[in-house]
């Protein structure tokens, strides 16, 4: 066996071992049983607007409810149907979340008639968002990512030593597959001028995640990326939530503009 093939192999393996990693640090003793299909709950609202919220790591879509996220789409008056998603993290793995989101709710949906389809997610769940409107992006209006995972800090200091995503080639030595592959698919995606308006980002300045995002939001318009001081938590992404809800009000509701990139109508003015 070959050195090369010896270091491949091992490539292979650290990559592996990395997502495993990460996926246990992040969830910490979390566990969630398997599932072939995906468990929601439904709130309906009076129009034909769906936005489906993909958790983080730990898998529980409740996490949206008892941290006021559908509160506070009620309280702006917001029309939309929600479907907050529980979702097994080992689903993300080779995106298989991304399918199934598709087969199981999103082609549903626009059969049945939906008007628009938003996707949002907060930190693992922003990933799988993100996977999902590289592959698809004309099945949805848009996503709405918080602090979403985008790999390790080798991977995006390579970015930032090229001078930003646009002048990015070659992934890292000794980096595991995963996240530069990633990263290329949003280089697609965001190099194109229809689909990158359609990402709207939120994270914490003091996020462990701040460098990778901001590298992503440099790839976006200004108007659709939202910052706030706090780190990787609920606390602060409710925080952005209501930043981004209020976009949507002033921009969707009250002016009208085609610069509104998402647009969710409201029950009054």
């Amino acid at each position: 066996m070959t050195v090369i093939t010896k270091m491949a192999i091992m490539k292979r393996r650290v990559s592996v071992l990395a997502i495993a990693c990460i996926i246990l640090f992040l969830a910490g003793c979390s566990w969630y049983t398997s599932n072939k299909s995906l468990r929601y709950k439904y709130y309906v609202g009076p129009d034909r607007v769906l936005v489906v919220l993909l958790p983080p790591i730990s898998g529980k879509g409740s996490d949206y409810e008892t941290n006021g996220f559908v509160e506070a789409v009620r309280e702006k008056g917001f029309e939309a149907d929600l479907k907050i998603l529980d979702v097994n993290p080992t689903l993300y793995f080779r995106g298989r979340i991304i399918e199934l989101v598709k087969t199981e709710l999103v082609d549903p949906a626009k059969a049945s008639g939906y008007k628009k389809i938003i996707l949002v997610g907060t930190s693992l769940g922003g990933h799988g968002a993100l996977l999902y409107i590289t592959k698809y992006s004309e099945d949805v209006d848009g996503v709405v990512v918080l602090a979403p995972f985008l790999g390790g800090r080798r991977i995006a200091e390579a970015i930032e030593k090229a001078g930003g995503l646009e002048k990015w080639e070659d992934c890292p030595a000794l980096e595991w597959d995963y996240p530069c592959n990633m990263w290329k698919l949003l280089k697609t995606c965001v190099s194109d001028p229809q689909k990158h308006t359609t990402i709207i980002l939120g994270y914490g300045t003091e996020d462990g995640f701040a460098k990778q995002n901001t590298l992503l939001a440099n790839e976006l318009p200004p108007r659709n990326v939202f910052t706030v001081a706090g780190g990787h938590d609920w606390r602060t992404w409710k925080h952005l939530w209501i930043e981004v809800l209020e976009y949507f009000h002033v921009s969707c509701s009250q002016t009208g503009e085609e610069t509104c990139l998402i647009e969710i109508k409201r029950v009054t003015d």
